[in-house]
């Protein structure tokens, strides 16, 4: 017999429910919660690629993959939160993480240096594909994130939205030109060392 899932009525209650397992969970605006499917092999290793490259010019310690949960404005598919494949914290997160005794950011802190997300397989009417180049893109836009990135091995492309006057600005990356970073200027990559490593 299956157990129903609980209805949890804040972001709070959210972290704070433990069902014993190791399951991640997304909290929609409703209450309800939509446990997440597992990493694919080959989303971990681009996520964890480009983690390597941003180790060499900022501290480990503020680059995560698939490990921090992020409370985020519902748009799109209606989610409260999202597990970034990789986010760049601010020092400031360290201790306010450790106050909340989770590996969140919530809204009123500060906003992480930079998102990256892992297109899973999709068309471009597919919600894998919505979800990361619309919903994704309006929420952390809203939340004032610097840099979003979209790292589609699909469409064998990287776009990095800057946020510039509250706005994301994209340029897209192919092959063997480097990608450019505002905020990590000193980050060497190209698409191809990313995407087909």
């Amino acid at each position: 017999m299956t157990q129903a899932k609980p209805k949890l009525r804040t972001f709070q209650d959210f972290l704070a429910y433990d069902d014993g397992s190791d399951r991640r969970y997304e909290l929609l605006t409703n209450g309800e919660l939509i446990e997440l499917p597992p990493e694919s092999e080959l989303n971990s290793w681009i996520a964890k690629v480009l983690g390597m490259a941003l180790e060499k010019i900022v501290s480990p310690r503020l680059v995560r993959t698939n490990s921090i949960t992020l409370e985020v404005e519902p748009f799109g598919d209606d989610r409260k939160n999202r597990y970034p494949d990789l986010i760049v914290l601010q020092p400031e997160h360290i201790p306010l993480m450790a106050e909340l005794g989770y590996g969140a950011i919530t809204l009123g802190m500060p906003a992480p240096q930079m998102v990256a997300e892992v297109v899973s397989p999709g068309s471009e009417t597919s919600d894998n594909y919505r979800r990361d180049y619309d919903w994704k893109r309006q929420q952390y836009q809203v939340w004032g994130i610097a840099e979003y990135w979209i790292l589609d091995s699909q469409r064998a492309q990287v776009t990095v939205l800057a946020l510039i006057d509250g706005a994301y600005q994209a340029k897209n990356y192919n092959g063997d030109q480097p990608i450019i970073s505002a905020i990590f200027p000193k980050l060497k990559l190209t698409t191809i060392e990313l995407l087909e490593s």
